[in-house]
């Protein structure tokens, strides 16, 4: 079997898609014999390893970073920027096309580009359809004269969770049998550490083992850290000294007011903003808090929750979510957008060691439900099916 993978997203910084293709990536060149990997990054093809050691290489550079920024704000602003670039990557693909026609193809990023061959699309979310005012009008326009067109054309589709494959068969009535739910994975770099394992790390970022509450995630509103936010600034005073906010993420889309609030917070001492996290220092950065706390209107799978649940930290997150689908009876929830009732989990856990406790050994045992090499073994399955 032969395989053609996208893999534009492991151009820094690498997002959720990124981690997704590069773990899926590293299984297959590791582990499975197959014919053959060609990587397509848009403008050029190369092999699965060549393309996992550029990206390892990348990841920890800021220098990208405002190059990139600059370049997604240009496209998440204009339809025409986004129409011009699929159509040279098509026409790159299409040159190839005679090439490639014996390869399964496997779109990791929604949208699948020209191909003659059999093909897969990942579906990761539909927030786009559910949550529209999450996201820049002209991405929403974009995805959703796309995506019908991608839907039809695969011939098989992967999600994340089952609510997403829920709802991709109830809002664009595709075939059922046409549809799987595959979980993603945390790396085994994300287990528990003590506290001296963890100190060299967060040292670097002023934190100590244990004394403060983490969010990990792109700060835009769909993240829910206005809710956050807020159920912080209702905590009582020693709890607030004594566990300290930290928000590891870099700004997102429509976040001017909400990264405004973090700013004047930060002035004044009352969080801390660390900004983009190489990848490098998550799992010490997870390890050492006393718990995770992700109140995102919605994910399609919630990956830092999974990371969080590995490294044994307790977790409060959204109910009726992907999330909750993830993380079973083993962690706290709450409504969306109720930071109120976010307040009160948080004094929860805080204030009782055996929660923290129990949370933490019930995630543990959780999180060994979910793998890459899971996630691999199920996605090589389906190339196998269709390729046939």
């Amino acid at each position: 079997m032969k395989l053609l993978i996208n893999t534009e997203s492991l151009l820094p910084p690498i997002t959720g898609i990124g981690t997704y293709t590069l773990n899926l990536l590293k299984q297959f060149d590791a582990n499975y014999n197959f014919e053959a990997i060609e990587c397509f990054s848009g403008h050029r093809f190369t092999t699965a390893s060549k393309a996992i050691g550029q990206s390892e290489h990348a990841y920890p550079s800021c220098t990208p970073r405002k190059t990139a920024d600059r370049i997604n704000k240009i496209l998440r602003g204009s339809i025409l920027a986004y129409r011009a670039r699929e159509a040279l990557r098509n026409s790159l693909l299409r040159l190839k096309s005679s090439q490639y026609k014996d390869f399964v193809y496997h779109e990791p990023n929604f949208i699948l580009k020209q191909h003659k061959g059999p093909a897969v699309a990942t579906i990761h979310d539909l927030s786009f359809v559910s949550f529209p005012q999450y996201h820049p009008a002209k991405r929403v326009a974009w995805l959703s004269s796309k995506l019908p067109q991608s839907l039809a054309r695969a011939d098989m589709l992967i999600t994340d969770s089952e609510q997403v494959r829920r709802e991709l068969i109830e809002l664009y009535e595709v075939n059922e049998n046409k549809v799987r739910t595959i979980h993603l994975g945390a790396a085994s770099c994300y287990v528990p550490q003590n506290a001296i394992q963890t100190a060299e790390t967060l040292t670097r970022y002023g934190l100590k083992h244990g004394q403060y509450l983490l969010f990990v995630g792109t700060l835009e509103p769909r993240k829910g850290v206005d809710t956050l936010l807020e159920s912080w600034a209702n905590l009582p005073p020693h709890l607030k000294n004594a566990f300290p906010l930290v928000l590891a993420g870099a700004p997102g889309w429509g976040n001017k007011n909400l990264q405004d609030r973090i700013d004047t917070l930060r002035n004044k001492d009352e969080l801390k903003h660390l900004s983009f996290v190489p990848a490098a220092d998550l799992p010490a950065l997870y390890a050492g808090a006393t718990v995770f706390v992700y109140p995102s209107h919605y994910e399609g799978f919630g990956l830092p929750v999974l990371e969080a649940m590995s490294c044994g930290i307790p977790i409060i997150c959204t109910a009726d979510t992907s999330m909750s689908e993830v993380t079973g009876e083993h962690a706290l929830h709450i409504q969306a957008g109720n930071a109120e009732q976010l307040t009160e989990q948080i004094c929860h856990i805080l204030e009782n060691d055996a929660v923290r406790i129990s949370l933490s050994t019930a995630g543990l045992i959780r999180a060994q439900d979910f793998s890459w090499g899971k996630c691999a073994r199920e996605t090589a399955a389906i190339y196998k099916t269709i390729g046939s």
